[in-house]
């Protein structure tokens, strides 16, 4: 993304920040999106200002493109916000790692007394810090794992009228789904218009990642995949048709949701759910809160959670894949604090922040995870325990958000039905892999591709249905 100095100085102005003093450290400048795990880290952090003197002092930007913007800002004027930690996207890290802009952390933390890498679950260190891709070099640690869940109304699948009635119709028991045909009967069962009452909701905005994370559960789960991670190939991946499969379905659920539904965020697929106008959504684990507020939510009492359906392809083979979400904190080359800073993550990181930080998002440190109280403290946790078991992520270099801008354009073109499923595949190609090319990249071209990509890239495809963790 291009920054120009009347964006670095309104985002810079938007937060009220300053050049940072080189005065004794009284405080750690952290820069965080708004939301649960903002709350979690501010309460978390109270016993450290009581215990050192040093305050933990946090500045918010709204998840999308200005959360990336603002990092960036700070990063392409050295430092102008002040900020000694920054909290950024999994796949931002990249970008910031490749630039040297952010602090590497192996060295600190092979030395540290408080913390170790074993305390950590390696997935989660290589979701969220690692770069480049399988190194074990870490830039940041996990704070808020995440991943794309389903959310449903318990009064709806547990009524037994309404049971009965689907039984009756399709031929099976109404369920929790596991596979997306199943999900797209339950939808269909569920969209009564004239009843004010959906079966589906999900994200098709064309901001930030909206449509591209929810978009690509399906691509996944089909077989398809975005690029060939070895070979830099995206033709022949992203233009399959086992991810045009998967497209196609995601396509077709739009069909179930209200009027304007193929523009929503997160924020209109919450509203929706809330208010109790649709039965199912597709929505990131990080809202499960929100949800379950009576005080923002008609259907609080009513939220059951699960992790996402996933599909039979080509092959006849199941897979349940879905987009990891969540991000990692690292800390500014820039910040005058650098030593106080690592001094917070490695107190921070101790089993007792850690499980206080826990009764609100979950912890990367396998002690809390293990631990049988933690399932207890919310009732999507033993779902979410499993969740990231069955992740995938987007295109891990330092292109990402310019990749990521081209595959949202293809996105809402297929949408908006401008393109057809196919088109947008083919133009999503050509396009990334022109922007590789012109970046330096040599794209590799594999002489045999399958029609189930899957199996090239990442093979986890089985002949029967599993659930995450399995």
């Amino acid at each position: 993304m291009k920054l120009n100095v009347g964006t670095i100085v309104a985002v810079m102005a938007a937060l009220g920040m300053g050049l940072a003093s080189a005065e004794p450290c009284k405080r750690l400048l952290v820069l965080i999106h708004p939301g649960p795990v903002s709350d979690a880290l501010r309460a978390a952090a109270k016993p450290y200002a009581a215990q050192t003197g040093i305050e933990l002092a946090i500045a918010t930007v709204p998840y999308g493109g200005q959360w990336h913007e603002a990092i960036a800002a700070e990063f392409a004027t050295h430092g102008a916000g002040g900020f000694d930690l920054l909290f950024w996207d999994s796949e931002m890290a990249p970008e910031f790692a490749s630039q040297r802009n952010i602090v590497p952390l192996n060295e600190r933390l092979a030395q540290s007394k408080l913390i170790k890498r074993t305390d950590f679950d390696e997935r989660y260190l290589h979701f969220y810090g690692e770069y480049p891709e399988d190194s074990g070099q870490l830039w940041a640690l996990p704070i808020n794992l995440d991943a794309v869940c389903l959310m449903y109304r318990k009064d709806l699948f547990e009524n037994p009228a309404e049971q009965a009635a689907f039984k009756l119709k399709y031929g099976y028991a109404l369920k929790v789904p596991d596979t997306y045909q199943q999900t797209r009967d339950i939808a269909e069962f569920f969209t009564r218009p004239q009843h004010g009452l959906f079966g589906w909701a999900q994200m098709g905005g064309r901001e930030y990642d909206f449509a591209s994370s929810a978009a690509n559960c399906f691509l996944w789960s089909y077989g398809g995949e975005l690029w060939n991670p070895k070979t830099r190939e995206i033709r022949g991946f992203v233009d399959a048709p086992s991810s045009a499969d998967g497209l196609k379905m995601y396509l077709k659920m739009f069909d179930y949701g209200p009027p304007g539904c193929t523009n929503w965020g997160w924020n209109e697929v919450n509203q929706a759910f809330q208010q109790g106008r649709v039965a199912m959504i597709q929505q990131w684990y990080f809202f499960c809160q929100m949800n379950t507020d009576p005080k923002v939510s008609a259907v609080a009492k009513h939220v059951g959670f699960a992790n996402l359906p996933g599909a039979f392809g080509r092959d006849g083979k199941f897979r349940r894949e879905y987009s990891l979400g969540g991000q990692g904190l690292g800390i500014s080359k820039y910040s005058k604090h650098i030593e106080e800073a690592w001094h917070f993550l490695e107190w921070f990181y101790t089993y007792a922040p850690q499980w206080e930080f826990a009764k609100t998002a979950p912890s990367p440190r396998l002690d809390v995870l293990r631990d049988p109280r933690w399932l207890q403290q919310k009732p999507w946790y033993p779902a979410f325990s499993v969740a990231l078991s069955c992740v995938n992520n987007y295109w891990i270099t330092p292109e990402y958000m310019e990749l990521l801008a081209i595959w949202q354009d293809e996105l809402g073109a297929m949408i908006a039905r401008t393109k057809t499923v196919e088109q947008a595949q083919a133009d999503t190609a050509r396009r990334q892999e022109a922007l590789l090319v012109s970046k330096g990249y040599e794209i590799k071209r594999t002489r045999q591709i399958p029609m189930v990509v899957d199996d090239l890239v990442k093979p986890c495809g089985r002949g029967h249905i599993y659930q995450a963790g399995e």
